[in-house]
């Protein structure tokens, strides 16, 4: 290779490395890597760690770790998957590649010492370093192949990641809560927050259909939802001035509300509710009026244009609007689209402050291009009595699968079950509304 192309690869790699990758995008790729890996019959305990499984919004490379009795055979494996466009560096037990144009890395371990070094290499940084305190209070050292008794110098290698904190008197943290944000001092207090789960959501509460901008029917949505082991879905279609959305006239709503009833009359032990996502308009009034909002199960609320309002403007706009008795939920709060637009100037301190005073709802929005409110912003808020509401704002079937990217959001923000509208029968959502 010519030294200038050297010189240029390893600069696309330099900048690739400053560039962070949405949740939404690395987690696939992580699992289409791991499903090629596991067709090699000689790899095991394969598994994501740093960032990505501490599932952080955004990431800057994928790191992976599994164990072998034949490493050379799986790194083989690793650096001829068909979409690897370049081996960045390979030897017996390590690997760097590119695979759609994200760098991957893998480490082969020791069975005995996979405990320790998932631990280790899941992170974070702050998190390991509290961890080390503790052990060196206890008389021990942690580092990434175990435990060593300072007295006796003798190694202690945990195979299990739950031997590390076994080992350190702690019970075990999950990934997600491994910040250094007060997980150290809940674990040695036995407060750990019991943590929402996928299993823990009954229903979706910003959903759209073909009556907006959405890509398939009413029935459509309902049937997967179904599926999905739902119990409710919310159709939240865009309000009038989202022309561009295929926002609904007063005349199309009648009509919408209409079809609904009718496909609640078949359906047995589901409900379909009634909603708007309402433009919240520049001066914080709403895109219907009181008359026509009266008429929803429930009322989404969300700014959809005037981005560039000042930070006085903007916070007052959204409060003006959850100050409005039939909003329900405030969707997207902050207006943020991962890697694309870092939102609108708002004061989200104030925004929280003023929806535990009104009683609002404020969404995490599931979209893995959305994850707004993200999660230091959703434990605020839960620590100043808001109620949340995990939602797809899906526009299709597909979207509605992206549930689990909300909650693990709502997981990093220490949110449990009861801190959340859609973990709750239709009917306790309908009073909590109402």
């Amino acid at each position: 290779m010519k030294q200038e192309e050297k010189i240029l690869r390893s600069i696309r790699r330099s900048k690739g490395k400053e560039k962070r990758i949405p949740l939404g995008m690395a987690l696939p790729i992580a699992e289409s890597v791991m499903k090629y890996l596991k067709q090699c019959p000689d790899a095991e305990n394969i598994t994501p760690t740093g960032s990505l499984r501490r599932r952080k919004e955004t990431v800057r490379d994928i790191d992976l770790i599994a164990t072998s009795d034949h490493p050379e055979s799986v790194i083989r494996a690793f650096t001829t998957i068909p979409e690897v466009t370049e081996v960045i560096g390979s030897g017996t037990t390590k690997a760097s590649v590119i695979f759609r144009d994200i760098q991957i890395d893998l480490r082969i371990v020791d069975r005995s010492s996979f405990g320790s070094l998932l631990q280790h290499f899941t992170g974070s940084k702050e998190h390991n370093i509290r961890l080390r305190e503790i052990a060196i209070k206890k008389g021990f050292k942690l580092s990434e192949y175990g435990i060593t008794d300072q007295k006796t110098g003798t190694l202690m290698p945990c195979a299990r990641e739950e031997e590390v904190y076994q080992r350190l008197d702690l019970p075990f943290i999950v990934p997600e809560l491994r910040e250094d944000r007060g997980e150290i001092e809940a674990a040695i207090a036995g407060t750990l927050p019991d943590l929402i789960t996928l299993n823990d959501i009954r229903g979706d509460l910003h959903v759209h259909s073909t009556w907006s901008d959405g890509a398939n029917t009413i029935p459509e949505m309902v049937d997967f939802a179904m599926r999905l082991g739902y119990e409710y879905i919310c159709i939240s279609d865009h309000s009038r001035s989202r022309t561009i959305a295929g926002g609904l006239s007063e005349e199309k709503l009648v009509e919408k509300i209409a079809e609904i009833d009718r496909i609640n009359e078949n359906l047995d032990g589901f409900s379909v509710l009634t909603g708007s996502e309402v433009d919240i308009l520049a001066d914080g009034t709403l895109d219907y009026d009181d008359r026509i909002l009266a008429m929803f199960d429930i009322v989404v609320a969300a700014v959809h244009s005037g981005f560039s309002q000042d930070r006085r403007t903007m916070t007052s706009r959204i409060v003006r609007a959850i100050e409005n008795e039939f909003v329900d939920i405030l969707a997207h709060p902050t207006g943020r689209l991962l890697g694309e637009r870092i939102g609108y100037e708002v004061d989200i301190d104030r925004v929280i402050e003023v929806a535990a005073e009104t009683g609002t709802i404020i969404e995490i929005n599931a979209s893995p291009s959305r994850l707004d409110l993200n999660d230091i912003n959703a434990r605020k808020a839960k620590e100043s009595g808001v109620m949340l509401a995990i939602d797809t704002d899906a526009h299709s079937v597909d979207h509605l699968k992206f549930m689990d990217f909300g909650v693990q959001v709502a997981r990093r923000a220490w949110l449990e079950p009861g801190d959340v509208l859609n973990t709750m029968s239709v009917t306790d959502v309908l009073k909590r509304v109402g």
